[in-house]
Order: structure tokens, then sequence, then C-alpha cells
């Protein structure tokens, strides 16, 4: 029986990995693209179980397994890291998505005098917290935005706090994001265009689809803008899925992870199962000379922040 289960352990394991492999983008198989990582483990355990039970067939099968989503996440590790130029300014940018939870927002405030970003947006905060982020941190300008482009904020859905000179703070005109987004330009020694955004989860076929809608609509803005571009915000997807992929190919960027590892970022509170699902995406001009995740102030989301550099 011990046998029999490694055998069935295997054969499941056998079928998540050829369906990430495969990336198929129809729902619900382009899920497991998300999880190489915990497949490889989870392989790599199955091995040494079903060698205790001398269980061969299933021993041969996860072998496999390990072999197919181990060459995933060793590429992934083996990145090389954009070279920026060597006397260009450097830029500091955060975000975190709060998905309208209460935050930490004493913490938040220590983060920011302690790190001094020059953009940090915070993506869905709840509408007491908004009061509570515009004094989160002295020296910073505080701007929001709500859910559609040239409409007044009553409704919260994006803070940015900047130390820099910014303009065109505004809700992306693009239809095709949702109601969590910004714009805005940098000005100053390092200036860039930046969009941050969020996405629907794809737990429904539906939501998918609108997730893949929104990372459409960041593909069009991408290409719009100037080559000193970052795409940045909570996709709801990997590395590893077909429509990230697609937003990096039809958008015409490179991800900041490059070089950096994997630095997963959701759920908070379940490590087992964490995956990097909040990116950053550099226009062909920029490159990311530091990289990380940082606190989750309260949210299921870890915090995100990049330095960025001109590459000319």
């Amino acid at each position: 029986m011990f046998r029999l289960a490694c055998l069935v352990a295997s054969v499941g394991l056998a079928l998540a990995t050829i369906a990430g492999r495969l990336a198929w983008n129809a729902w619900p198989l382009e899920l497991f693209t998300n999880f190489p990582v915990q497949l490889t483990i989870a392989s790599g355990l199955l091995v040494v179980v079903s060698a205790i039970a001398r269980a061969r067939v299933g021993w041969i099968v996860a072998v496999l397994c390990v072999g197919f989503n181990g060459v995933v996440v060793v590429r992934t590790l083996a990145t090389d890291v954009r070279v920026a130029r060597k006397d260009a300014p450097t830029l500091t940018i955060g975000h975190l998505n709060a998905q309208t939870r209460s935050i930490d927002i004493a913490g938040l405030s220590r983060y920011l005098r302690a790190t001094r970003p020059a953009v940090f947006v915070v993506l869905d905060p709840t509408q007491p917290d908004v009061a509570a982020l515009a004094g989160a941190a002295p020296g910073y300008h505080v701007h929001m935005t709500g859910s559609a482009p040239g409409r007044a904020a009553t409704y919260v859905r994006a803070v940015v706090l900047t130390s820099v000179p910014v303009a065109h703070v505004d809700h992306p005109a693009d239809p095709g994001f949702g109601p969590s987004a910004v714009e805005l330009s940098v000005l100053g020694p390092a200036p860039l265009a930046l969009v941050a955004f969020g996405t629907d989860s794809p737990t429904t076929p539906t939501r998918a689809l609108h997730r893949d809608r929104s990372l459409d609509a960041a593909a069009r803005w991408s290409r719009a803008h100037p080559a000193r571009r970052v795409v940045m915000g909570d996709f709801n997807a990997t590395p590893w899925s077909p429509s990230f992929q697609a937003l990096l190919h039809k958008g015409r960027l490179f991800n900041s992870l490059d070089g950096f590892g994997t630095q997963p970022s959701w759920p908070e509170s379940n490590p087992l199962l964490r995956i990097p699902i909040d990116h950053a995406l550099l226009g062909p001009a920029l490159a990311a000379t530091e990289r990380g995740t940082g606190p989750s102030f309260g949210s299921q989301h870890r915090s995100l922040h990049l330095t960025v550099a001109a590459l000319r």
C-alpha cells in the first residue's frame, strides 16, 4: 500500500509538472506554471520516500519531476543582472498592495524614514488608512487617485508618497487597467515614467481574463512611453506564467528580478506556498542595481523595493 501511495503521488506530481512546463494558458492549468519551486521540493521529498519504500516506478517518476522542475528553478537563479552605467544617478522605488486591509502605518512610517525611497506606492489602502498615510513620513508629498482617470479621488485606490518632483499623477487612461492603478512621471536627475497597478487574482476563468486584460493594458502603456519606464505592481502571475511572459514580450520590458533570485512575495502567512507575484519590470534603458522584498505591514503581500539606474 505504501508503494502504491508513492506511485499515485508521483503520477499526480508528473501531471502537475506537465501542466506547468507546457505553460498552458487555459485556466486552471496555467496555475501550475506558478509553482516550479514547490514542485521541485515536493518531488525531491518523494524521491527520498520512494527510495525508502523501494517504490521503483514512483522513484523514477519523482526523479524526472525533480529534473523538469529543477531546470526551471536553476535557470531563474542563473539569470544575470543587467549592468547600469557607472556614473548614472539612481532612484529607489517601492510599492505595497494593501489589499484593502488595515496596515501598520507606524511600521510603514519607520520603514520609509529608514530606507527613504524616492517613490512609494500603496495600492488599495483602506479608506481610514488614507488620512494616516498622508502623514506617514515627514518630507514626503502625498498624491491620491481614484478608480478612473480624471475622477476625483472620493474613494482612494492608490496613494503615492514622493520625496522627489513628480508630474502627471493620475489613473491611467487605458480602460484595461482595473480601479487600482496609478501612473506618474518622475522628474529630476533620474527621470522615468512609472505605472503601478493591481490585478484580479485568477481564481476563476473570468477573473483570469480580467487579470490578463490588465496585463495587456500595461503592455500598451509600456510601448507608449519612453525607454526609461517602470511597470510595477501585483500582477497575480509569477515569472514562469505565460501571461507574465506575454507582458514582457508585448511591453518590450525586462524583469528586474533577473540576477536577484526568486524573492517570493505572497502569501505572507504561508512561506511554503509563497510565490513571486509582485513585480517591477523595466524599459530597455533601465537596470536594477538593487532589489528586494520588505515587510508586509499587515497585508498578505510583502512590499517590494528596487533601485534603478540608466543603462544609457
